[in-house]
């Protein structure tokens, strides 16, 4: 009703005759003890009163809780067996997703995963959130919100720099110094936790290009554009760029990867087996 303006309208969107919409109306606002719609006269449309405005803002999470109560409540006939739903981004799926789920498969035949993948795992936390996905890799700690997490592996952040150049094939280890006078290729995801370790480091870095595809970054440094800091599992291996530890000359911390779920949503067998597949996997990975 709030998107179409009417009771009629409404109604026909939604397939009931308009007296169904104006009882279910009328029954929610004797459930809330507010009065939800402002019901004008003439042709003007319908308007929420500030009461409408807040539940609806609400509408989004309790019809998500509903999905997710639903999907755990089908789940207990199927014990350890149906759908499971995992989000995943970029670094994880190239690096840990598909062999993760080699061994899954192994243990687990009769779950079906369907992943869906972001840029981000911003985008994916709200998904969970909406109770669209079961649980979904992320970059921890994750922001406030309602959910649990498990921690699954460190990362390191290494400098890659072209192969061609003079530090790619020097053996001391690279200094704030160093990092002061090259030109590096940023990204906006991880700008506030990079960029801070450098100036800690007393480093104001020169930036030439910003970019939050990894593959564009690592292209870049291939071409001798400029050298970026990045967490090791988001380099792709080539030829054309080389990856240098920063022990000691950038203080920043590892990033810390793991899964997320909603908080107090039952955490259905499926989910729970793959939780536990993903922390056997991770400790024997080596990075």
């Amino acid at each position: 009703m709030a998107r179409e303006g009417s009771f009629s309208r409404a109604a026909s969107r939604l397939g009931y005759v308009q007296s169904a919409i104006s009882h279910q109306i009328a029954v929610l606002e004797a459930l809330v003890g507010e009065r939800l719609i402002e019901r004008s006269r003439g042709t003007r449309p319908l308007a929420l009163t500030e009461a409408g405005e807040v539940l609806l803002g609400h509408s989004s999470g309790i019809l998500a809780r509903i999905r997710a109560a639903k999907a755990d409540i089908a789940a207990l006939a199927g014990g350890s067996s149906g759908t499971l739903r995992v989000g995943t981004f970029p670094t994880v799926s190239t690096r840990i997703v598909p062999p993760l789920l080699r061994h899954f498969a192994d243990a687990t035949p009769d779950v079906e995963v369907i992943l869906r993948e972001e840029a981000t795992d911003a985008a994916l936390l709200e998904l969970v959130a909406l109770g669209e996905l079961d649980l979904t890799f992320a970059d921890l700690p994750a922001p406030d919100g309602p959910f649990e997490t498990f921690e699954l592996v460190s990362d390191p952040y290494v400098l890659l720099v072209p192969s061609s150049w003079e530090i790619a094939g020097r053996n001391e280890p690279v200094t704030a110094e160093d990092l002061a006078e090259l030109p590096l290729i940023g990204q906006t995801e991880r700008r506030p936790r990079v960029e801070a370790a450098l100036r800690a480091a007393g480093v104001e870095p020169r930036l030439v290009f910003r970019s939050d595809a990894g593959r564009t970054v690592q292209a870049l440094v291939a071409v001798g554009l400029g050298a970026a800091i990045l967490p090791r599992l988001a380099v792709e291996p080539n030829e054309a760029t080389v990856a240098i530890e920063l022990v000691g000359a950038l203080p920043v911390e590892r990033r810390m990867i793991g899964l997320a779920w909603l908080r107090d949503r039952t955490h259905r067998a499926a989910a729970s087996h793959f939780v536990d597949v993903a922390r056997r996997f991770c400790s024997a990975l080596r990075i």
